[in-house]
């Protein structure tokens, strides 16, 4: 980012002190008042992103029927579909943390918000505009996108006064013993990018020259990590909407200073976190003169980071020699405070130069900032521009350079939206008419303590209202604590037990697993700890009613063969009703020492289970079921199975089929047949009706007769036999075959009649 105007100018590097009074608090921001819980609500338009810029343009086409997703503690809570105008809402929300997403079409790809959702946390105000962009594989080529982004023009009277404000500041604090150990141990490397959370194509100004803001912001940020372990974003939209009304020639996007930050601070008194309902950043597309894209009021400061005092000193960088200088900057960021950098280039050319760079080149390029010094400044075309130096590496002698953070977004280039400086540049350059060029400046923060506030009440525990003794079951239940703290759940389950969870984020779910061992109602309450000990009170209870779990029925012996030869395999049925309407596992027990495993499958459903005996004997085969919650039942009464050591043999010829001889096609007609089995084995029988059809029957013991039913379709002679086969798979001969004279359908057969007689008179 950079400034269209400047209300002034600081030749030198400043750093800002900043107090935070608490850690994080909760309530409502300047002219806002905090709607009702039952109002809470999110919503955003769904469009067709044709420029790619990641932000909703004029006449951008808003697309109907894309699937929201709406998370919370990781698990979707609800889906909303877009209408005719691409909007979704999600309505009727309690407070507390959410995640967002759209659920993309096959083809399509996001381009807004950058990070692939929003993160929200809702507490007094709804969230709207969380808008989603995508583009198919037609809408742009992809690609390095070189955006224009606006610089600062200060004014002669401006920079005059900026020095006067700069030569005022007092010097940052140096730590002697850093600067001692950097001395004995040149060659090293710092960077703290690990304490900063952002997402590089959401840090991305736009066309408001609001940079000042962007690389102030993240020092505080850093600092926050580092001094309180808090690591936050915190809300750049916030400054832009408040800064001087948010509106006209003095608003964010005209420009501004690290001191302009500063009193910002000083006089809200508190810093807002970017996941707050409406603080995402929204000035994209604003420009200086033009009023801010999201009211004030509009943005919910619950919770908020408060802050007691901020004061602005400066890092001596000019008049003290490179090395000095480098040496300070080192320091300062060795302290693990980051370090906001403004530089100035004295012509349009310059910039046309750094633009090119920073379009063209990769994040492991090398800038040389000071090749115009002694150049004529031109207030018409140069400009400055504000960025964040959040490390360096020195650890090549020949390749010094500082890490910037820039606020112009990410490219193929630059994913990261990273840049580096070479450390070897002129600290004291200057433009005759300006002043110096280079400015290094940070934020020295410290926190005052404040009184620790108990988390709210939890919700009442989400989860089954009724159940099973020896069964797991799970609640869930969230609070948010008015200091942000994190906060664990505990749950008292009603049977004089309870479980704590581990420590959870402020508003996130929090869960827990109980079972009951004694059937009964029971009523099941939560409460919350903050991190610093203090307690909610307890919730309302969800009542719980726990049954016994009874076990599955006896099952009826096994149906199957009761005859066989060992090495032959053979399959047996059973079946078990469970009287909970539990799974059921059935285990047969087939009497030689081993057993096989069905299941588990619904209650009361017929399995079946194969197997062969290694020796010949007489074998009990028995079954028993149990529940999915490992209730058994008894075992069967078992089926007497007698296997011989001799060679299966095949069942003997059945019975020529008896029944009718003749009859009417489309009427069904049914016929007997039966065989034994030499070895007693059960069998079955295939009826060939000679019509090219057959059917079979189910397994019967051995010389019990089968009785299948047939129809015929069409007039004719059918010739009908039969074939036995065993468990084993052996078949019989063919049975002596029946004729079976069909007529055509008595109906057909009078019609044909009385037409004859009608032809003969």
């Amino acid at each position: 980012m950079g400034w269209q105007s400047w209300r002034g100018i600081i030749p030198s590097l400043i750093l800002i002190t900043v107090i935070f009074v608490s850690q994080i608090a909760a309530g409502a921001d300047d002219n806002s008042s905090a709607p009702l819980a039952g109002n809470l609500s999110l919503d955003g338009t769904t469009f067709r992103d044709l420029d790619g810029n990641g932000f909703l343009s004029p006449g951008e086409p808003r697309l109907k029927g894309w699937t929201v997703l709406l998370m919370r503690n990781g698990s979707q809570v609800a889906t909303a579909i877009t209408d005719r105008q691409g909007h979704y809402r999600f309505a009727d929300l309690s407070p507390g943390l959410y995640l967002i997403s759209e659920d993309l079409i096959s083809g399509w790809n996001l381009t807004a918000p950058g990070s692939g959702s929003y993160q929200v946390n809702i507490t007094d105000k709804p969230g709207f505009d969380l808008d989603f962009g995508v583009v198919g594989p037609l809408d742009f080529k992809t690609g390095a996108q070189i955006g224009e982004h606006p610089i600062m023009h200060p004014t002669p009277d401006e920079a005059t006064l900026w020095t006067k404000q700069y030569n005022a500041a007092p010097g940052a604090y140096l730590s002697p013993m850093i600067s001692a150990k950097l001395a004995a141990a040149p060659g090293t490397s710092c960077n703290l990018l690990n304490n900063l959370q952002y997402t590089a194509s959401e840090r991305n100004q736009g066309s408001c020259g609001n940079c000042w803001a962007w690389a102030g912001t993240g020092v505080m940020e850093i600092d926050y990590a580092r001094q309180m372990g808090v690591k936050d974003r915190f809300s750049i939209q916030y400054l832009d909407s408040n800064y001087n009304g948010g509106c006209g020639n003095s608003g964010a996007c005209c420009g501004g200073w690290l001191e302009n930050l500063a009193s910002f601070y000083k006089a809200k008194g508190k810093a807002v976190p970017w996941s707050n309902s409406n603080a995402q950043y929204k000035d994209v597309s604003r420009s200086c003169g033009a009023c801010s894209a999201q009211s004030a009021s509009s943005i919910s400061t619950s919770p908020s980071y408060s802050i007691a005092s901020i004061s602005a000193v400066t890092i001596p960088t000019q008049g003290v020699g490179k090395e000095t200088a480098i040496a300070n900057i080192k320091n300062v960021l060795q302290q693990g405070k980051g370090v906001w950098f403004g530089y100035f280039l004295p012509t349009g050319n310059a910039w046309s130069a750094f633009s090119s760079f920073w379009n063209t080149k990769a994040e492991s390029d090398v800038w040389q900032p000071d090749s115009y010094c002694a150049g004529q400044y031109n207030y018409q075309t140069g400009g400055g521009h504000a960025v964040l130096c959040v490390g360096y590496d020195d650890t090549d002698p020949n390749n010094r350079y500082w890490v910037m953070l820039n606020s112009w977004g990410k490219s193929t280039l630059r994913p990261g939206g990273l840049f580096r400086v070479n450390m070897d540049m002129n600290y004291d350059c200057q433009y005759p008419s300006l002043g110096y060029a280079f400015y290094w400046m940070t934020l020295d923060m410290s926190y005052a303590s404040s009184a620790n506030n108990a988390p709210a009440t939890p919700d009442v525990p989400e989860g089954s209202a009724g159940g099973l003794i020896n069964s797991a079951y799970s609640f869930a239940t969230s609070a948010t604590d008015p200091d942000g703290d994190k906060v664990l759940y505990t749950f008292n389950w009603g049977d004089g037990s309870t479980s704590a969870t581990s420590l959870v984020a402020s508003g996130a779910t929090g869960t827990a697993t109980h079972s009951w061992t004694t059937a009964g109602t029971y009523s099941v309450t939560a409460k919350a700890t903050d991190s610093k000990g203090a307690s909610s009170g307890t919730s309302t209870g969800r009542q719980v009613t726990i049954s016994s779990n009874r076990a599955p029925g006896k099952p009826l012996a096994p149906s199957g063969t009761s005859s066989g030869s060992m090495s032959s395999t053979y399959s047996y049925f059973a079946s078990a009703i469970d009287p909970d309407g539990d799974t059921v596992q059935l285990i047969f027990d087939w009497g030689d020492g081993s057993t096989s495993q069905v299941g588990p499958v619904s209650s009361n459903t017929k399995v079946g289970a194969s197997h062969s005996w290694t020796l010949p004997g007489v074998y009990y085969v028995k079954v028993m079921a149990r529940d999915c919650k490992s209730a058994d039942s008894s075992w069967s009464s078992s089926l007497v199975v007698k296997i011989s050591d001799t060679a299966n043999r095949a069942p003997n010829t059945p019975s020529t089929p008896s029944g009718s001889r003749s009859g009417y096609a489309g009427k069904p007609y049914s016929f007997t047949s039966y065989a034994t089995d030499p070895d007693r084995e059960s069998i079955r029988y295939t009826f060939d009706w000679g019509d090219a059809s057959s059917s079979q029957s189910d397994f019967v013991g051995s010389g019990q007769s089968s009785r299948l039913t047939h129809t015929w379709t069409s007039p004719g002679s059918y010739l009908i036999k039969v074939q036995a086969s065993d468990h084993s798979g052996a078949a019989s001969s063919w049975s002596r075959a029946l004729t079976v004279k069909i007529l055509a359908a008595k109906g057909d057969h009078q019609r044909e009649s009385a037409a004859g007689r009608a032809r003969s008179r």
